[in-house]
């Protein structure tokens, strides 16, 4: 029983890990080397993305490149 629950509490923290990884990683869409927008060039089999912004490339799993930014609307 304490296993079954530690083993889904490690899963759990991993896969929380994974999408803040990977958020950090995509940064609203722009290449933190060279301040560029990421450009979609390929998705994998599982239904990955895979970015490119000149001699980088990551690949996204998680719905982060989805997600929209979040926009100051408080003009007082």
């Amino acid at each position: 029983m304490h296993i079954g629950i530690a083993i889904l509490a490690i899963m759990t923290l991993g896969a929380i890990w994974a999408f803040f990884n990977e958020k950090k990683l995509w940064n609203n869409g722009i290449c933190a080397r060279y301040n560029e927008p990421w450009v979609h060039f390929d998705n994998d089999s599982q239904g990955g993305r895979g970015y490119k912004c000149r001699d980088q490339h990551i690949w996204i799993s998680w719905p982060v490149d989805r997600l929209r930014p979040v926009v100051n609307r408080s003009k007082r």
